[in-house]
C-alpha cells in the first residue's frame, strides 16, 4: 500500500469517527443514574387526539407516539401509557403528583407553576370551526354572546374564558363531540389546533364545517412535559429532540398528515368531482370573455365607490374634529360660569357677618366646585364621555383641604380608586356625595383630636361599582337617614337614589358610609 493511499484511507475514518461522535447522544452521569433508577416509565395524555395522539386496542401512537419511539430507543426506558385515561384526569394527576409526564401539552403560564418543559417541539395554529352557512367570523370578537364549544380540561377552556368574558363557553367530552355540537347546531363555533381539527373533519365527515378564521392567539406551542421533581428526565428528553435534524421533524410530522388524507379518499367522489371540473372548464372557456369584461367593469365601480367612501370618512372624521372641539368648549364654557358663580357666593360672603349664613355659602362653594372639578377635567381629557375618578377625587380632596387649611388638625386622606373612568351622570352626584363626607368629616369627625384618616375606596364589583367613605372619628350619632334633617344627609340621601342605589351609614371605629351602583 502506498503512501499516498494510507493517507485517505486514515483521513476517511477519522472523519467518520467525528461524524459519528456528533450525532451520538452524550448523557451525563447524573442522566445515566436518572435512566437507570426509572426503566418503566407511566405516562397520561390525550386519548383521542389525532394525529397526534391516538390511544386504540391498547397502543398509543400518532405524531407523539413517534417522537415517544424515539425517546425508548434511545434511553432504553419503557414509556408505558396508562389505559383509560382523559386528559382531564392526566392535567389533575399531574397536578397531584400521581403521575409525573405526558408527552405533549400546550405551554402556558398556568401550567408552567407545577409543570417544567422542553422547548416547543411542535406547534399548529388555533381556528375557529363553524358552520358553512354560519354568518361572517374574521375572530373570536365575531362571537360575543354566542356558544363557543370547547374540550374539558384543555387550556383554552379557561384562557377564552378570560381574555374574552361575553362568549358563552360550554364544554363536551372530547374534540369529536363540539365538533359535533357544532354541526347540529347545538354550538356555533369550535376553537382548536387547524391539524386536529382538519382529521376529524375529513375522519368523521363534518361536511357541513368550515374553518372560519384564525385566532388572536396565533400558533400553540407544545413541549414534552414533567413535573418539577423530574426536571431530569426533562433535560434528557430535550436531548433526543435536539439530536433530531429539521427534516426528521417534518418526516414524522408529515407522515401522520399524509396518512390523514389518502386513508379518507373516495374514488368515485374523485371521478365525480374530476367531471366536474371538465364540464366547468368548458363552461368557464365559452363565458371567459363575457366574465373578464364584467370584471373591469366591477373594479371600475369599486374604484369609484371606494373614491366615495373615502371622501365620506374624511368629512365624518371632519366633523367628529369639530364635536370634539364644541364639547371641549362646552366643558371648559360650563366650568367657567360655574367658577363665576362661585367667586360671586365668595365675594358675597365677606359681606355676610352671620357665622351660620358663612356657613350655608362655604358649603354652596364647595358642591359647586365639586361640579366645576368635573367639566374641568372632561375638557383637559382626550375623553369626553367619562371621567378619570381617581385624578377627580384627588383635585375635589385638594379643593376641600384648602377651603379648611384653617382646621390646625393633621388629617390624612387615602384614595383608591383602581384607574376607574365614570360617565358624566355618575361623577356629578358620587362628586357632590363626596363633597358632603368629606367636608362633614372635617367639621365634625375629629373634635378634641389633632390628626385624622380618611379612606375613600371606589372599585368594580358585581357588573358594576361599590363606593366606601369612612374616617376614624368620633362617629355618627344615628345611622338611620330618616331622622337626619340637615341638608347634607338630605343630599346624599337624593344622590345615592339618583345612582339607583341606597346608601348604608354604620359606625366602625368611626364613620362608615358605603354603596353599590350600576
Amino acid at each position: 500500500m502506498s503512501i499516498k493511499t494510507l493517507f485517505f484511507a486514515l483521513f476517511y475514518a477519522f472523519s467518520i469517527t467525528i461524524i459519528c461522535a456528533q450525532t451520538q447522544l452524550l448523557f451525563s452521569e447524573e442522566e445515566k443514574k436518572w435512566i437507570e433508577e426509572h426503566p418503566i416509565v407511566h405516562f397520561g395524555y390525550e386519548p383521542n387526539w389525532p394525529p397526534y395522539e391516538v390511544y386504540e386496542n391498547e397502543e398509543y401512537s400518532g405524531i407523539v407516539g413517534d417522537y415517544v419511539k424515539l425517546i425508548e430507543k434511545n434511553t432504553g426506558i419503557d414509556m408505558r401509557p396508562i389505559p383509560g385515561i382523559t386528559w382531564e384526569e392526566s392535567i389533575s394527576k399531574l397536578q397531584s403528583k400521581e403521575i409525573n409526564v405526558v408527552p405533549i401539552a400546550g405551554i402556558t403560564e398556568v401550567r408552567k407553576k407545577f409543570l417544567s418543559f422542553t422547548k416547543p417541539y411542535i406547534s399548529d395554529p388555533l381556528v375557529i370551526v363553524t358552520r358553512k352557512d354560519y354568518q361572517f367570523v374574521s375572530d373570536l370578537t365575531f362571537l360575543e354572546g354566542k356558544k363557543v364549544c370547547l374540550p374539558k380540561g384543555y387550556y383554552t377552556v379557561d384562557m377564552i374564558k378570560n381574555d374574552f368574558p361575553k362568549l358563552n363557553v360550554i364544554t363536551a367530552t372530547s374534540i369529536k363531540q363540539c365538533l359535533l355540537n357544532v354541526s347540529t347546531s347545538k354550538a356555533d363555533a369550535f376553537v382548536g389546533s387547524l391539524s386536529v381539527i382538519d382529521y376529524h373533519i375529513n375522519a368523521y365527515g363534518f361536511t357541513n364545517l368550515k374553518i372560519a378564521s384564525p385566532t388572536q392567539y396565533g400558533y400553540t406551542q407544545m413541549g414534552f412535559a414533567v413535573t418539577k421533581d423530574w426536571e431530569v428526565f426533562r433535560d434528557i428528553v430535550q436531548k433526543i429532540f435536539d439530536n433530531l435534524s429539521k427534516e426528521e421533524h417534518n418526516a414524522i410530522k408529515n407522515k401522520w398528515i399524509s396518512v390523514n388524507y389518502d386513508h379518507w379518499v373516495n374514488k368515485r367522489k374523485v371521478v365525480k368531482y374530476v367531471m366536474y371540473i371538465v364540464l366547468f372548464f368548458i363552461v368557464l372557456l365559452l363565458l371567459f370573455y363575457l366574465w373578464n369584461k364584467a370584471l373591469k367593469n366591477e373594479i371600475n365601480t369599486r374604484k369609484q365607490a371606494q373614491l366615495e367612501l373615502r371622501k365620506s370618512l374624511e368629512l365624518i372624521q371632519q366633523k367628529n374634529e369639530e364635536k370634539e372641539v364644541l364639547l371641549k368648549e362646552i366643558h371648559h364654557r360650563v366650568k367657567n360660569n360655574l367658577q363665576i358663580v362661585y367667586s360671586l357666593l365668595n365675594m358675597q360672603s365677606r359681606e355676610v357677618a352671620n357665622e351660620n349664613t358663612l356657613m350655608i355659602l362655604s358649603e354652596g362653594k364647595t358642591r359647586i366646585k365639586a361640579m366645576a372639578l368635573v367639566h374641568q377635567a372632561l375638557y383637559q381629557s382626550n375623553n369626553l364621555s367619562k371621567v378619570q375618578m381617581d385624578s377627580y377625587i384627588e383635585s375635589l380632596k385638594n379643593n376641600i383641604e384648602g377651603i379648611n387649611q384653617s382646621i390646625d388638625k393633621h388629617i390624612e386622606i387615602k384614595i383608591s380608586a383602581n384607574n376607574i373612568a365614570l360617565e358624566l351622570d355618575k361623577v356629578i352626584p358620587l362628586g357632590l356625595i363626596l363633597n358632603e363626607l368629606l367636608t362633614n368629616s372635617f367639621k365634625h369627625a375629629f373634635e378634641g383630636r389633632d390628626s385624622g384618616v380618611i379612606i375613600i375606596t371606589l372599585l368594580e364589583k358585581d357588573n358594576g361599582y361599590y363606593f366606601e367613605y369612612k374616617d376614624n372619628g368620633v362617629g355618627i350619632k344615628n345611622t338611620n337617614f330618616s331622622v337626619h334633617k340637615t341638608l347634607g344627609m338630605r343630599l346624599i340621601s337624593r344622590l345615592t337614589n339618583q345612582l339607583k342605589s341606597e346608601a348604608i351609614i354604620k359606625n366602625d371605629n368611626g364613620t362608615v358610609l358605603s354603596f353599590s351602583f350600576n
